[in-house]
């Protein structure tokens, strides 16, 4: 598991630590690591960084001196240190705690009772660790969990997200900060019905977020990320600024700014086709993927692997795209809009000539308006295409349809009328350009 937690028992005798280890073992997110020398405990420190050190006072150097040695070389982090001793001296335990220990017990503790103990301490450590606002692991511990899985785990198969939220400080700016923390909150709400216990989720300074996952598994939760917040995030804007489309923020002597609303950017890399030696490489591999996305309007998400040779290379350079649309002002306004953007589109206004139309282009992408009149005889129409050019992407939209209904007609996207124009092209350009979809 990405996320689970290590400790060090450090003991000279080795069977002291047996029964201790037994229990530890038994918790599938404990991983257990035994040094009987101080050589092997400092290389298992320095590659592991564990969360909590169990040391035994059975080692001929002095007790006093290895708990300093012991914090000089995990000052970055600071694990929690604790002590098993046979000492009774009152002095003798203050100096150890002085040195640096955390925690004092005498080698006689129940060993039942050390168990909670060290359960009780990797706790607090991690609630000590954990961003107040979101409740994850702050940078400290998120660069620790990264570096046991990539620097370590080198023939495991990952994939690195990185993540924030496009125009949060204007959102802050205008809404206020308990606004801005709800955002945040319901945000990481979400991406945790995203993942499960096999994927880690950690935070990046104030408010950008990492994801430990699977390749197979990366694309899908960004495709579902951008989708969900930005279905929910416009419940956290008020009515009057829905209907104007964006926020305004008053600047130096009450100068107005249009502010795009919130919207979610994220980049992925994964190991699957280069290799990152440690931790600060795929970090920076992953905001460099992830200042792409930045770069487009609305939520977008940008993946690092390689592009697809064949069939799929020439699909995803086709720019066409063909509208069905009656209603001549909104079909001119988005062929106009799309090929700003860099597209090739061309309208009809009868969905008669849907099928011909496709014949004659080969388009990579359809937007069908149906009508409320002729509903039935242009889904049908739909699945023809579909079942005909199943490369091409198909979104609907309507007023007042069903949208199983439309969805059973094999269509990739089902959007209801009046929508915004925004989410529209945004779905287009993951449809284009980046989505994968399954």
């Amino acid at each position: 598991m990405f996320s689970s937690q290590y400790v060090l028992i450090l003991d000279s005798k080795g069977n002291e630590s047996l029964f201790i280890g037994g229990i530890i073992r038994d918790d599938s997110f404990i991983n257990l690591l035994i040094a009987d020398n101080f050589s092997d405990g400092s290389e298992i420190i320095k590659k592991y960084e564990p969360d909590l050190i169990l040391l035994h006072d059975n080692f001929k150097e002095d007790i006093t001196g290895v708990c300093t040695q012991i914090r000089s070389q995990t000052g970055f982090y600071r694990p929690v240190l604790m002590v098993l001793s046979a000492t009774e001296d009152v002095d003798r335990k203050i100096d150890i705690l002085k040195s640096g220990a955390d925690d004092y017990q005498h080698e006689t503790i129940d060993k039942k009772e050390l168990s909670l103990r060290i359960f009780a301490h990797l706790r607090r450590h991690i609630e000590e660790l954990t961003d107040p606002v979101t409740k994850l692991p702050t940078t400290n511990l998120s660069y620790r969990v990264l570096k046991r899985n990539i620097e370590n785990e080198t023939d495991k198969t990952y994939a690195l997200m990185y993540i924030d939220i496009g125009n949060l400080n204007p959102y802050r700016e205008a809404y206020g900060h308990i606004a801005s923390e709800k955002l945040l909150q319901t945000f990481i709400a979400i991406i945790k019905t995203a993942l499960n216990e096999d994927d880690f989720l950690g935070q990046i300074g104030n408010e950008a977020f990492v994801i430990l996952s699977t390749p197979e598994k990366a694309e899908k939760i960004a495709v579902f990320l951008c989708y969900s917040f930005d279905m929910v995030s416009q419940k956290f804007y008020t009515n009057e600024d829905i209907d104007r489309g964006y926020l305004i923020v008053d600047g130096d002597e009450k100068i107005g700014r249009r502010i795009p609303f919130v919207s979610v950017n994220i980049g992925i890399v994964s190991n699957q086709h280069k290799n990152f030696d440690t931790v600060e490489s795929i970090i920076n591999s992953a905001m460099s993927v992830h200042r792409l996305a930045k770069s487009k309007p609305g939520s977008f998400w940008i993946s690092d692997r390689p592009k697809i040779t064949g069939n799929e290379a020439h699909t995803r350079s086709n720019r066409k795209i063909l509208i069905v649309e009656n209603d001549a002002a909104l079909s001119y306004l988005l062929i106009t809009t799309l090929e700003m953007q860099g597209y090739n589109a061309e309208s009809i206004n009868s969905a008669d000539l849907a099928l011909e139309m496709i014949e004659k282009i080969t388009p990579a992408l359809v937007v069908f308006d149906t009508s409320l009149e002729n509903a039935e005889k242009e889904l049908e129409i739909c699945r023809a295409i579909k079942q005909n050019y199943s490369d091409i992407k198909v979104i609907v939209s309507t007023v007042n349809c069903n949208k199983e209904k439309v969805l059973d007609t094999g269509v990739d996207l089902y959007i209801p009328k009046p929508y915004e124009l925004i989410m529209l092209f945004s779905w287009i350009d993951r449809f284009l350009n980046y989505e994968v979809l399954h």
